[in-house]
């Protein structure tokens, strides 16, 4: 019996042993799966961090280039008004200096319409002085011509 005995207590020892080793392949396995999904979660979160750092970077890059884009849209249409304002002022000025040699131009026509008329004026004067100095030495011219017409007759 001890014979027979002691096959079962080598197979009970190999089951034993077996066990056990088994139990610690299972308790290495969990180990390994256990370091495998911190180390995963550590991977997933420093990947998370890094997007979440790039996703900061680039907001803060388009917010920068929107504050830049606005800034230059501010500034151009600040050119624009400015320009719009340059143009109309040249506007009223050049309205004002039309107005103004209108202006010129009319009294200068005023002008040489009543010089025109002084020199008519003193032409015909000077014309019916020249025809009265004429009638005048026509009646001399005739009178002396009496005058001597009677002495030589």
């Amino acid at each position: 019996m001890i014979m027979e005995a002691q096959p079962e207590v080598r197979e009970l020892y190999q089951v034993q042993t077996e066990n056990r080793h088994l139990k610690e392949t299972i308790s290495a396995l969990r180990d390994e799966l256990e370091s495998n999904r911190i180390g995963h979660k550590v991977e997933t979160q420093k990947a998370l961090a890094t997007v979440n750092d790039e996703i900061l970077q680039l907001k803060a890059a388009v917010s920068a280039l929107r504050d830049a884009l606005e800034k230059k849209q501010i500034s151009q249409e600040e050119d624009i008004q400015k320009a719009l304002a340059a143009q109309n002022d040249e506007n009223v000025h050049l309205k004002l200096s039309i107005v103004v040699l209108r202006d010129e131009l009319e009294y200068a026509r005023i002008t040489h319409g009543e010089s025109i008329q002084k020199l008519e004026q003193s032409a015909r004067d000077e014309v019916n002085q020249l025809r009265q100095s004429i009638q005048v030495l026509r009646e001399q011219l005739e009178a002396y011509e009496k005058d001597q017409g009677c002495t030589t007759a």
